[in-house]
């Protein structure tokens, strides 16, 4: 199993048990993975480097016993797993040389060299801002007509 792998399980385990501390040779035992003392070193300095894990001295094998720390319950519950935290830092980093590899917005400058001036759009002009109420105005005038029109044959 890979290292992100086996750092969760180290850390599920710290979780779900009921003792106060467990050492990872342990977990390792009680899951059936194969371990050597590098890969238990390995496992051990990522726990201790990222503050994760308190460690409780040596049981009486004499391996080193870690207990769940106040940082890695929070972690935890930020995160879920180590391997998602890392899948964070990953999406982060590519966000980050996107943004390196972006070339910086270039102003034109006028003639005179002046910088441009902001986009103002023009006002709009008394027929544009009224025309509803124009076009009202003109069927109102045009059935006055036709009314008076009506009203001049009649009479």
């Amino acid at each position: 199993m890979e290292q992100i792998k086996l750092v969760d399980l180290v850390l599920d385990e710290l979780i779900s048990t009921r003792q106060p501390s467990v050492s990872v040779r342990r977990v390792f035992k009680k899951k059936n993975v194969d371990y050597t003392d590098e890969l238990i070193r390995s496992i051990e300095v990522i726990l201790e480097s990222k503050s994760l894990v308190n460690d409780y001295g040596k049981d009486s094998r004499g391996y080193r016993r870690f207990a769940l720390s106040a940082t890695g319950q929070d972690f935890i519950k930020t995160y879920g797993t180590y391997s998602k935290f890392l899948k964070g830092v990953e999406s982060e980093n590519k966000k980050i040389e996107r943004a390196r590899r972006k070339k910086p917005y270039q102003t034109h400058t006028n003639p005179d060299g002046k910088p441009p001036l902001p986009y103002n759009p023009q006002d709009e002009s008394f027929l544009q801002k009224n025309r509803v109420g124009l076009l009202i105005l003109m069927g109102v005038l045009v059935l006055f007509y036709i009314v008076s029109k009506i009203t001049e044959r009649v009479v």
